[in-house]
């Protein structure tokens, strides 16, 4: 994290340089990336060794965390003091729910669908402490009455890992057998959460270039979010 200090200790001697604030956000977006894919439970998915219980014990955790990500985006907008930022994020959660450019089923309705295809419910199992610390860290950030808090949250914290993080896990399930017609939920996600960040991490851009010191806010964010990411894996 040293590197990151030190790129926010550079934001107070440059902090009219909006190409050097936008550096610093990308890498701390690769940073986070970093992080998480150096996670056991990731690396046993990229190598095959991670059972197939254990990756349905996964379904059942994130989908508890994932039930409520429309809540999350719905209580970020609430925050947010531009209403073309709101309406950029609403295209995120509309598209969520099934109407984007090509209509389909809510997210929602195709991840509990992949869960019946393994005989799995949300209920069938608790909601691990690991999992509820995730699910009130995120929301506890977008929360926050200042919409930087929820928008670093979810797009450095959440969105930007997305594709990372669920192209192990495909690799997990296919080592396992698994085929990849039952993975639909996370094969979309890999293909659209990056659009998804883009569009957050645009507007967290744009509002640390106006106020440089926002950059701590963001770096805080993330790191708490990884962490909770983390320890959501370790409880695995």
């Amino acid at each position: 994290m040293n590197t990151m200090t030190h790129g926010f200790d550079a934001l107070h001697t440059r902090p009219n340089d909006g190409d050097f604030i936008l550096q610093e956000l990308a890498s701390l977006k690769e940073e986070m990336i970093r992080q998480i894919s150096r996670h056991p439970f990731l690396t046993g998915c990229r190598n095959g060794e991670i059972s197939l219980d254990r990756l349905k014990g996964f379904l059942v955790q994130q989908g508890k965390y994932s039930r409520y990500f429309t809540r999350y985006i719905c209580q970020l907008m609430v925050n947010l003091e531009s209403n073309d930022d709101v309406l950029e994020v609403f295209d995120n959660l509309f598209e969520e729910l099934g109407f984007g450019e090509v209509t389909e089923p809510p997210h929602s309705e195709i991840y509990r669908d992949m869960l019946r295809s393994f005989d799995l419910h949300l209920d069938s199992q608790p909601t691990q402490p690991a999992t509820q610390r995730l699910i009130n860290t995120i929301m506890n950030f977008c929360k926050q009455p200042e919409g930087v808090y929820g928008l670093s949250a979810l797009c450095l914290g959440a969105e930007a890992i997305v594709p990372a993080v669920y192209s192990d896990i495909v690799s997990g399930f296919v080592k396992q057998g698994v085929e990849l017609e039952q993975l639909k939920f996370f094969t979309l996600h890999i293909e659209c959460d990056d659009g998804h960040a883009d569009t957050m991490l645009a507007i967290l851009s744009r509002l640390v270039i106006e106020s440089p010191t926002l950059f701590e806010v963001a770096r805080h964010a993330a790191f708490l979010m990884i962490q909770a990411r983390l320890a959501f894996f370790d409880a695995l």
